[in-house]
């Protein structure tokens, strides 16, 4: 392993809960899983204008335990009584230099500053507000594009972060849609070209080209020129069941999406930044649903997974999980049924012939189904087209292969030797079974009754609800 391939640890809080209690917050507990850095500070809690007592103490206990430390925030992020906001105004960017020099005067003990821009949260600070640079169309903004407002963004944290401060920066290339500098590899390629040279400035994309989906092409910017770049991977996936069914990724990190017909073409063994500055990795976190599993053990499989294809991206992918079974007194006849996870949840959570419909990449399956919810906009719009386009026949074959896929996993676990983590297996597996169960029942019911409207599908979701509870799982308002 290069000594200077970072691993960092970002535990991703949800906007409407409460932060996450893990142990993947213990500095010490990711020195010794392998991690070099972690995020203390992110998009919601933020460090612009947050230098507080609270979080110094937190800085100098994490340095202390090993970790270089890194601060996050969006941009703007600004005071709430000022009038800036509008990319248009130099106003706004001289208050983000003046904050950025704020936080790092006052922690200078840290390893960086990372931000991003294009989606906004509220911050848990009321002295601050957040506003998008790219959507403002104020008079002011009039003569600067989406490309310039993102250069700029480049211009000032190289210049402020990186060679005033002399501090590392990254920023992370995440913003909405297949438009977006993420996806886009062209525009992300125009944007890049304002990066000074400073080795201190990095970006961060995610392995997948959009969001953290299934049906995800290998994220074709990894291999662009330019500054070092950190790849990000989520290992409790917030759109697959959030840790509550096993959800393996090693062959689609280290090989490729074999949905996507890449297997052994691309992933980390076949496709890596030409400067690779290391891995981005979220333990546990992401998307807007609480926490709803019982043992952190799902997670805790792709992590280990992706910490060692940092450290030896050649690896297979196999033998490490292998050893992870090993390390975590599992049998070892479960390898062969955690290695078929990722299949049972192309079959849970995908719906091919909408996909085939559709024939798109940023919302893979219209989000039938988003973290903890159904959607009903979502289902009614799905089950009306496929009963316009005449394939109903496929999509409840669909959800009855899903049904019979989850009962033959489930058999499989069951038959396994007991170990500490049994229970919590069992449970995993027959959640799945009862999700498909319940599904398939659902859109047998969808398809027979549309055209529905929205109000229509919510109200035969709340029924089923009732008349069978899927918890955790709730209807979206």
């Amino acid at each position: 392993m290069q000594d200077n391939r970072m691993r960092i640890a970002y535990v991703h809080d949800s906007p409407l809960h409460e932060s996450l209690v893990t142990d993947y917050r213990d500095s010490n507990h990711l020195v010794s899983l392998g991690f070099t850095d972690v995020v203390i500070s992110d998009q919601m809690s933020g460090c612009l204008y947050g230098v507080t007592p609270e979080l110094k103490q937190r800085i100098e206990s994490t340095i202390d335990s090993g970790l270089g430390v890194w601060l996050m925030d969006d941009l703007f992020t600004l005071p709430i009584d000022s009038d800036a906001g509008c990319p248009g105004r130099e106003e706004s960017w001289e208050l983000t230099a003046e904050a950025i020099r704020d936080v790092i005067e006052s922690f200078p003990q840290i390893r960086g500053l990372v931000f991003r821009y294009g989606e906004t949260f509220e911050s848990t600070n009321s002295d601050v507000k957040r506003i998008d640079l790219l959507r403002c169309e104020c008079i002011d903004c009039s003569s600067m594009d989406g490309l310039s407002r993102r250069r700029k963004v480049i211009e000032l944290l190289e210049s402020v972060v990186c060679r005033e401060m002399g501090k590392r920066c990254i920023l992370r290339l995440w913003d909405l849609s297949e438009e977006g500098v993420h996806a886009n590899r062209l525009l992300q390629s125009k944007v890049l070209k304002k990066w000074g040279g400073d080795p201190r400035f990095f970006v961060s994309v995610k392995h997948t080209i959009t969001d953290y989906w299934r049906h995800q092409p290998w994220n074709p910017s990894i291999l662009e020129e330019g500054p070092a770049r950190l790849i990000e991977f989520q290992c409790e996936r917030e759109y697959e069941f959030i840790g509550m069914v096993p959800n393996w990724l090693g062959p689609e990190w280290s090989q490729g999406p074999i949905e996507c017909g890449e297997r052994g073409r691309t992933g980390i063994a076949n496709v890596r930044p030409k400067d690779w500055a290391g891995s981005w990795i979220i333990p546990i976190g992401g998307g807007w649903s609480n926490r709803h599993a019982s043992s952190e053990l799902w997670a805790d499989m792709n992590l280990y997974t992706i910490l060692a294809l940092t450290a030896n991206p050649e690896r297979d992918a196999e033998e490490i999980l292998s050893e992870w079974i090993s390390e975590n007194n599992l049998p070892e006849e479960s390898i062969n049924l955690l290695k078929k996870s990722s299949e049972l949840i192309l079959r849970l959570r995908y719906l091919d012939v909408w996909r085939v419909i559709a024939n798109q990449r940023w919302m893979p399956s219209e989000n039938w189904f988003r973290d903890d919810n159904f959607v009903p906009g979502a289902c009614a719009k799905i089950a009306n087209t496929v009963v316009e386009q005449g394939m109903s026949d496929l999509l409840r074959s669909e959800r009855s292969l899903a049904t019979a896929m989850a009962r033959s996993h489930l058999i499989e676990a069951e038959k396994l030797p007991t170990c500490e983590h049994s229970e919590f297996i069992l449970s995993s597996y027959r959640w799945a079974l009862q999700f498909a169960e319940w599904t398939e029942e659902t859109w047998n019911q969808l398809l027979d009754l549309a055209p529905l409207s929205r109000d229509e599908c919510k109200a035969l979701l709340l029924r089923r609800f009732d008349e069978n509870s899927l918890a955790p799982l709730s209807v979206m308002d």
